[in-house]
């Protein structure tokens, strides 16, 4: 099982005790809004638990959580023990943990730069204790910013699920995704 304490060493976030336990992780990841990546997210999450796996989904879209609104979660608030903050259990086999569930207002905006926006998803993968996890889902917001360079560079075996619809509009923006994840190695 993974370790979860705090032991004061200074971790690169994806060797952190309290994600070591996370086996493969697959970010959810377009370069256009509104094409369904959460609601992938949500479904590859939910058929991998109906499938017997342990599954954890990280809902790093800052500015648009829907993750807490797709699992019927809402109001529900995450807690913390000693070994850290406990993700939200949706049924036996699923954890989640998304910004929405620290906020107090459903309609409370989220006015982060991107060096607010770099701790909190440290924060997702260091201070949450994620246990033992066969597939870490991680939900983005659209495009090819600080939250999915983040999260290529702080989980460099993340692999890239690209969603898009068959617009062309769609179509272009998600190319550029493409291109995102040749570059870094995605």
């Amino acid at each position: 099982m993974a370790a979860c304490e705090d032991d004061r060493i200074e971790w690169k976030p994806a060797q952190h005790p309290n994600f070591v336990g996370v086996k493969k992780k697959i970010m959810v990841l377009s370069g256009k809004g509104g094409v369904g990546k959460s609601t992938i997210a949500a479904t590859l999450a939910l058929g991998l638990v109906e499938r017997g796996y342990k599954v954890g989904v990280m809902d790093v879209d800052f500015h648009g959580p829907s993750m807490p609104v797709i699992f019927g979660v809402e109001g529900l608030r995450v807690t913390g023990g000693k070994s850290g903050i406990l993700p939200a259990m949706i049924g036996k086999n699923l954890k989640m943990i998304s910004i929405g569930l620290f906020l107090d207002e459903r309609d409370e905006a989220v006015i982060w730069r991107g060096p607010l926006k770099m701790t909190a998803l440290r924060q997702f993968m260091e201070d949450v204790c994620w246990g033992e996890l066969d597939y870490l889902v991680i939900d983005s917001p659209p495009g090819t910013g600080d939250e999915p360079l983040s999260v290529a560079q702080l989980i460099p075996d993340a692999y890239g699920l690209i969603v898009t619809t068959p617009q062309e509009l769609a179509m272009a923006d998600v190319r550029k995704s493409i291109n995102f994840c040749r570059r870094i190695g995605m």
